[in-house]
């Protein structure tokens, strides 16, 4: 397989940004239809329903909302704990980044119609923690996954500064930020779609995008591996 030369991995290419925007926006969709509005991701809608529900004293949807906040918390403890473990092996983080993630889905997406409400959301919370701590940048600029209020004030602040200034390359960034937005929004729309229709078995849509991260972040793996060999040998 022929790899063309870019100043950037595929983990920051933007078809990945565009397959993990989208499953953050099909979760985060998903878990509000079908777990009482509770977001897998969207950590400043939960605080803010968890602070609304403990003025009023409802005490349940308090911890209802507790439980997601938590468990992304602990999402980056395991991150940090599990990055430096690989970095120790020398294998490559984004690629086991997004095996652990691919396997808590399929477990979640086999479990949840099945255990309590309390499986499901802290297995797709401690899934966007991974996702969000892990991917970072979007062609060497920084953006977010899953979370899309810093996007929007980027997208919007490159997109005219590159107007202003000519500059095609600020240009480029805002229309790949905003193209990203939309692969969020698309992922939300289909989500709530499906998930109305089939319920809790809807979540099993999201293994699709997620495969194709895999097995994009493993040929590129195996290509940095023959390259890393054939430098040896000729050494």
């Amino acid at each position: 397989m022929k790899h063309r030369v870019k100043n950037y991995r595929v983990f920051e290419g933007l078809r990945i940004a565009a397959c993990l925007t989208f499953i953050s926006g099909y979760i985060n969709a998903f878990t509000f239809v079908t777990q009482n509005g509770i977001f897998a991701g969207v950590q400043s809608g939960n605080v803010i329903m968890w602070a609304y529900h403990s003025a009023q004293g409802n005490w349940q949807k308090v911890l209802n909302f507790t439980i997601p906040i938590i468990f992304f918390m602990l999402g980056q403890c395991v991150t940090y704990l599990v990055r430096r473990w690989f970095v120790r092996k020398n294998i490559f983080w984004h690629f086991g980044a997004s095996v652990i993630m691919q396997i808590i889905i399929v477990i979640t997406v086999l479990l949840t119609p099945i255990l309590p409400s309390f499986f499901t959301m802290a297995n797709l919370a401690l899934v966007a923690s991974i996702q969000v701590e892990s991917f970072r940048k979007l062609r060497g600029a920084p953006y977010a996954n899953v979370m899309m209020t810093g996007n929007v004030k980027n997208g919007a602040f490159l997109l005219f500064k590159g107007l202003i200034e000519k500059n095609t390359e600020l240009q480029k960034a805002g229309r790949n930020i905003f193209l990203i937005i939309f692969t969020f929004a698309l992922g939300v729309a289909l989500s709530t779609f499906i998930s109305n229709y089939l319920g809790e078995y809807g979540l099993g849509f999201v293994i699709l995008p997620l495969f194709y991260i895999n097995l994009s972040l493993w040929n590129e793996k195996n290509w940095k591996e023959q390259e890393m060999k054939k430098s040896l040998r000729q050494k």
